[in-house]
């Protein structure tokens, strides 16, 4: 191979290094006797592995966008086109049957605080000043995303999102 020939391949190979992300976690099924690691690990993505449900409620334009990170296990956002940004919710789930809303409210600038838990996040938003975009979250603190599976009454699964990890958007 000639050295033009590798500096092609690093040139391809270099954009989406630089616009991966990794989010560490643990999954949990969680019942009233504890708590079972189901699995554990880092999962390193690009955008094009977000995929992305957009849909429209009561007239305003919603996005679900959801990362897998392994057996069926996804977490993500629903992203609400809104002037400004006050609160948001990640979710968590294993079907689309399942529910999930970790709701986070504005604390600062560019900082978010879970409702219950109290755990800190920092967002990046994006189409200011008419209309903010939530695009990408980083966990400052280990942060636990509770759901439950259809027809369960109470949680019956958390994925705990670990310090340092980046849920990216766009």
């Amino acid at each position: 191979m000639t050295i033009r020939a590798i500096a092609s391949v690093l040139l391809l190979l270099l954009p989406s290094i630089g616009n991966a992300e990794s989010i560490a976690y643990e999954i949990y099924e969680t019942s009233r006797i504890g708590d079972k690691l189901i699995a554990r690990g880092t999962r390193t993505y690009s955008l094009s592995d977000i995929e992305i449900f957009p849909y429209e409620q009561s007239g305003k334009r919603i996005a679900e966008k959801l990362l897998e990170l392994e057996q069926g296990y996804r977490i993500g956002a629903r992203v609400f086109f809104e002037e400004k940004l006050t609160g948001f919710g990640l979710i968590a789930q294993r079907t689309d049957n399942d529910f999930s809303w970790n709701w986070y409210n504005r604390r600062g600038p560019s900082q978010f605080e879970k409702l219950l838990g109290g755990t800190i996040v920092e967002v990046r938003v994006t189409g200011q000043p008419f209309m903010e975009e939530l695009i990408e979250v980083k966990f400052l603190e280990d942060n636990n995303l509770r759901f439950k599976r259809a027809g369960a009454s109470d949680y019956t699964h958390r994925v705990l999102v670990k310090a340092g990890s980046v849920l990216r958007f766009k």
